[in-house]
């Protein structure tokens, strides 16, 4: 099937959340050596493992979504799907703005995913679309009180946190997770990433980021209990973003 039959299958913003855990069950699904090289960069048990799951689910997963969004035809597994890395500042191919391939044929995807509480969220579009996405834990300290103030000092606008200081206290981690999931998602869908040049981007009031005034933009902000592009929930302490920019 061509690449542009491929495309037109996924004009529809296609997502997918699943437990690390899943990936246990796709023992004949291995990761070739430079993920495995860069798997062995990661402290040995929970770190390294999750690492390893996660990119097993983000074959597993954008297979499902491809086939879903194409429909009948020849299916795509996740062993043919092949994942790269690309940064546009320094040129490394270990880290980076993502992309999916499928080995045999060439044609690509635009991918993005994230890893936290032992869950995976991924997005698939067209090869020439932006993606971000991100997941944020409401259980995390890192948004409770104690913490939670100190996060907002430096990751969250002065609009921001006034909006913040107006709600009760378990509104405002909710928030501040919610809004958390989108700063990351912004910054990968930008390509700029956190730590570029504009800094965190500021997902709300006046000076938000450019990114989310773009023409054809999309976004979803992902409660706890959505449900995804396949059908699956999304578990009740979980919140997270999706940002897809049309590309030229």
């Amino acid at each position: 099937m061509p690449e542009t039959s491929r495309e037109a299958g996924l004009s529809a913003l296609k997502w997918a959340a699943a437990p690390l855990a899943e990936a246990a069950a796709h023992t004949g699904l291995h990761l070739p050596p430079g993920e495995l090289e860069r798997a062995g960069g990661y402290l040995d048990g929970r770190p390294r493992e999750d690492f390893a799951s996660g990119r097993i689910l983000v074959r597993v997963l954008a297979a499902r979504l491809l086939n879903r969004a194409l429909g009948p035809g020849r299916r795509i597994l996740p062993g043919e799907l092949e994942l790269a890395q690309h940064c546009p500042h320094c040129g490394s191919r270990a880290h980076g703005v993502p992309r999916l391939r499928i080995a045999a044929t060439g044609e690509g995807f635009s991918v993005s995913y994230a890893r936290t509480a032992g869950w995976l969220l991924l997005a698939v579009a067209p090869v020439r679309d932006r993606l971000g996405v991100d997941l944020a834990d409401l259980d995390d300290p890192a948004f409770s009180p104690g913490d939670g103030e100190l996060l907002e000092g430096y990751a969250y606008s002065a609009q921001e946190r006034a909006q913040l200081e107006l709600l009760p206290e378990a509104e405002r981690i909710r928030l501040r997770a919610r809004w958390w999931a989108l700063k990351e998602a912004v910054a990968k869908a930008s390509g700029e990433g956190l730590a570029g040049e504009g800094g965190i981007p500021v997902v709300s009031g006046a000076n938000r980021h450019p990114v989310l005034s773009g023409p054809g933009i999309r976004v979803l902000e992902l409660a706890p209990e959505a449900v995804d592009s396949l059908g699956a929930v999304l578990p009740a302490h979980l919140v997270g973003a999706v940002v897809q920019a049309p590309g030229a």
